[in-house]
């Protein structure tokens, strides 16, 4: 999963990270800004597109900020009435000039791009009008503001002016989610509540005035929070909404149910080989002296190194199995634990965040789970068994979706692409899909080597993302509840599982858990008639390096650019 951004150090002041951060009164050097930024093609068409992505960055303003245009990421979120009202009137009318424009006469790569800003637009103005999730979920101001300040922190810690100017505005912030978010649900409450408290622990550390100005509102809602007893457990955007965000936010061709119908045969097949693999299996291997001595000393640092050394062995598989190409801009990855403010819903891990494009740094960042000092010899020894295991357990496959050949080196690319609205919009189903995909490739072509144990590994992470499938349809429909999901995500009795981050997805993000699937089977689909397109000269390298090289964009735009198939078309309004 690709969440924000983050730098190579940690010591920036960072809840859950330590360190120090360095002060002065100046902003860091100039910044692009949105404004400035060239967008090709036909003028008029730049105008609407620059505002749409205006648009989009006033409702998520670390939008700005994980792409490196600080100087745009300086707001708050709004979702104030006279602030949607505004929105509303610019996307509207946004929408009105794109199906004016001729674009079906325009080139290719220019079609494409007027269709990926028509999609960001209509999913916009919907999010707004028709879904207002930000009625019941504060994590709607609170989520931007905590990934805006990592970003900060993470990319300019040098700047203190600019995180100040949002600290400043952290009072009235939390009196319009007061006022707005007014059918706040135990769920959302819960992981507000969490997402305050990282939120303080970050004011304390900034330590600038305007941080601690900001703490006595942070607090004061979360009192309010403690108090409140929610008339719901949750809410979903419901059937109508769901079928409306897979055909115009995300451009799958299939309704819900044939998605869920989809995915559940998968599931049957992937489960069956699973079983079929099962006599080849193993038990692990005995710890080493030499391991369990590194388990007695482990620390943070030497885990955190760990991981990082996984990411370059990762790197130099990827090289040597010679499926896609790794330009030599693209920098390395290193491993973090995952920032406090992230894990109320990422969870501990499972998430990375790419440098971003306008800024001159070209190192990412896997965020891992935390170390914990108070971790006993036996889980200090699975530790390190599984990090230096992993070209047979399930960390391979977890690191090469985060960082090589996956999320890292997939966004990495795209962010050397000129196009600006190639670089910032990031689409979640290419995203998801390639880095699903990423780990099966690695392993097909030999880098993570031929050992039963590893094809399982690559089963059981696929088996994964296509259960979230089930219990993402399912819970966002109506059909079952959070503690449905749950149990037939863990496999228990009715009733016995703990409802976790990941199902909890669901109602942060509906359609985010489908991403992995779909967009992996939309990448297959595609190469099958890439290859077919091209024969003899076909090659994978060819087919992954054509598809990096169309930024991050949906998988059927990128057809239409590879195979020449018609851009898709936009409803009547």
């Amino acid at each position: 999963m690709h969440r924000l951004t983050r730098t190579l150090v940690c010591a920036v002041g960072l809840a859950g990270c330590g360190g120090t951060p360095r002060a002065t009164d100046a902003p860091s050097a100039p910044v692009p800004r949105l404004a400035a930024l060239a967008i090709p093609g036909d003028p008029a068409f730049a105008e609407v597109a620059r505002d749409v992505m205006a648009m989009v960055m006033a409702s998520d303003p670390s939008v700005a900020a994980s792409a490196g245009l600080f100087d745009d990421a300086t707001g708050v979120a709004s979702f104030a009435p006279a602030a949607i009202a505004d929105r509303t009137v610019h996307l509207d009318r946004d929408l009105a000039a794109l199906r004016a424009r001729p674009w079906r006469t325009w080139p290719v790569d220019q079609q494409i791009d007027f269709r990926w800003i028509f999609a960001t637009a209509e999913t916009a103005r919907r999010q707004l009008v028709d879904e207002r999730m930000f009625v019941h979920r504060p994590a709607a101001w609170l989520e931007s503001l905590s990934n805006q300040l990592i970003a900060f922190a993470s990319y300019a810690p040098e700047d203190r002016a600019r995180p100040a100017r949002v600290w400043a505005q952290v009072p009235a912030l939390v009196a319009e989610m007061r006022a707005v978010a007014t059918a706040v649900t135990t769920r959302d409450r819960d992981t507000a509540r969490t997402m305050l408290e990282a939120l303080v622990a970050m004011a304390k550390a900034d330590g600038s005035p305007e941080a601690a100005a900001a703490i006595p509102a942070l607090t004061g809602y979360a009192d309010e929070l403690v108090a409140l007893h929610p008339e719901h457990e949750f809410v979903v955007v419901g059937a109508a909404n769901y079928a409306w965000r897979l055909a115009h936010a995300e451009l799958v061709d299939q309704t819900p149910v044939e998605l869920l119908a989809t995915a559940e045969a998968e599931l049957v097949r992937v489960t069956a080989e699973r079983v079929a693999l099962g006599p080849q299996l193993t038990a692990p291997h005995e710890a080493t002296a030499a391991q369990r001595t590194r388990a007695t000393e482990l620390s943070r640092a030497r885990l955190l190194a760990l991981y990082d050394q996984i990411e370059g062995d990762l790197r130099a598989a990827t090289v040597a199995a010679g499926f896609v190409t790794i330009p030599d801009a693209v920098g390395p990855i290193h491993a973090r634990e995952t920032p406090d403010a992230m894990v109320a819903l990422t969870g501990d891990g499972g998430s990375m965040n790419p440098p971003p494009p306008y800024i001159a740094s070209n190192v990412g960042a896997w965020n891992v789970e935390h170390f914990h000092a108070g971790w006993d010899d036996k889980m200090r020894l699975e530790e390190v068994v599984r990090a230096e295991g992993w070209r047979t357990n399930g960390m391979g496959p977890y690191a090469a979706h985060e960082g090589f050949p996956g999320h890292h080196l997939q966004l990495s690319v795209a962010r050397l692409n000129p196009d600006p609205i190639r670089r910032i919009l990031v689409d979640g189903m290419q995203n998801e899909g390639w880095g699903l995909y990423a780990e099966e490739e690695l392993w097909r072509h030999g880098g993570l080597g031929d050992a039963p144990a590893t094809k399982d590994a690559i089963l059981r992470s696929y088996q994964f993302r296509i259960a979230r499938v089930v219990y993402d349809v399912n819970i966002e429909t109506g059909a079952w509840t959070l503690q449905q999901g749950a149990d037939f995500q863990q496999q228990t009795s009715p009733g016995q599982a703990k409802v976790n981050e990941d199902v909890l997805r669901a109602i942060q993000w509906p359609t985010q858990l489908v991403h992995y699937f779909t967009g992996k089977q939309q990448i297959l689909a595609l190469r099958v008639d890439y290859q077919r397109e091209l024969g003899a000269a076909y090659t994978d390298r060819a087919f992954h390096d054509a598809f990096l090289a169309e930024g991050s964009i949906p998988v059927p735009l990128i057809r239409a650019k590879l195979l020449g198939t018609p851009v898709p078309a936009i409803d009547a309004p």
